[in-house]
């Protein structure tokens, strides 16, 4: 008898496990919303596994859809589908003194989605995610009102290409076009939205993110190489990279960036994105740093991509990191600015 009631609270024990699993994830699922045009928000209640997957180590994203798949899918499969794409970040001031970020995410057409995310160990943060990286289109017919799409978006924590935390944390991944980041020195492996993901979940200042990423060898997500614009609300903003040969990871000290390496070295200025830099440039020297909301969002349109039918920026973001709020537009139509407070 004594067995037996050992047995039936430890399998009760399981069940009410598995059950606060799975109500967090459909929580989660649930708690999708379309806010408008291709632009959708979901609220991330189901634990994500992030330190697990730091402590394991990833390199590829075919080991990092691994990971989710056994974490999160109970081991059933899941696909994953990126392509190259562009984009440009910068910072500036608000005459009020608050720190702004301006951001273009560059890449074929897709929906998005922005990811609310609360871990337990680690600061609230919202996150961009194109949904097309995770297998998510209308082509498809998986779009976050269907329930594959709404299982699909599951996976978003560990797709986001920009974002900020509340501790004031912003962090943008802009792709390169040198040769992909493969660090080999024996530290622990990391892709670049997992770091992207890191740093989010546990960084306050620009400081803390580069000691921290100082501590992974670097991988690609998706065979390309790419920077990091990092800045935080003291204003203390750098882009990192791990330029060819070496791959070693550099500072640069930059309040903006697009698509081409800032690092000195062979590869120096090899890329794209000079012309949308140059126009970034200019205009932050013309207004002395300081704009307001509106400007910094007139500066995104000002480096739109345009003129194609295939291709062209998805979102423009202005991130409001001393305050953590946000403004949003996406597929380029400014008349339609989405506030996220």
């Amino acid at each position: 008898m004594l067995i037996l009631i050992i047995v039936l609270v430890a399998l009760a024990a399981i069940l009410l496990t598995i059950a606060i699993i799975l109500f967090k994830r459909i929580i989660t699922m649930k708690s999708i919303r379309h806010i408008g045009g291709n632009l959708y928000r979901v609220s991330y209640h189901a634990n994500y596994k992030l330190d697990k997957l730091l402590a394991k180590g990833v390199k590829d994203v075919p080991g990092l859809m691994s990971f989710v798949s056994k974490e999160i899918y109970f081991g059933y499969p899941i696909k994953v589908n990126e392509q190259i794409s562009g984009c440009t970040s910068f910072t500036a001031q608000s005459p009020t003194g608050e720190l702004l970020v301006g951001r273009n995410f560059d890449y074929p057409k897709t929906a998005m989605i922005l990811v609310h995310t609360k871990p337990k160990k680690g600061y609230a943060s919202y996150s961009m995610v194109c949904l097309s990286h995770l297998d998510i289109s209308s082509q498809s017919g998986t779009m976050p009102e269907t329930l594959m799409g709404k299982l699909k978006a599951l996976a978003a924590p560990f797709g986001c290409v920009d974002g900020m935390n509340e501790k004031g944390l912003h962090v943008s991944v802009l792709e390169l076009t040198t040769k992909p980041t493969a660090q080999n020195t024996g530290k622990t492996n990391i892709v670049t939205t997992v770091a992207v993901r890191m740093l989010l979940d546990k960084c306050a200042t620009t400081k803390e993110a580069v000691a921290m990423l100082g501590k992974y060898d670097m991988y690609s997500s998706a065979g390309s190489p790419y920077h990091f614009l990092v800045t935080d609300t003291k204003g203390d903003t750098v882009v990192i990279e791990w330029p060819d040969p070496e791959q070693e990871m550099v500072i640069v000290k930059s309040n903006y960036a697009t698509n081409f390496q800032l690092a000195d070295g062979e590869n120096k200025n090899a890329g794209g994105g000079h012309d949308r830099y140059k126009t970034v440039e200019d205009t932050l020297a013309k207004s002395q740093n300081i704009m307001t909301d509106d400007e910094v969002m007139k500066l995104c349109e000002a480096v739109s991509v345009k003129g194609r039918s295939d291709w062209g920026t998805q979102w423009s973001i202005v991130y409001n990191i001393s305050n953590f709020t946000l403004r949003i537009c996406c597929d380029m139509d400014y008349d339609a600015v989405y506030a996220i407070e």
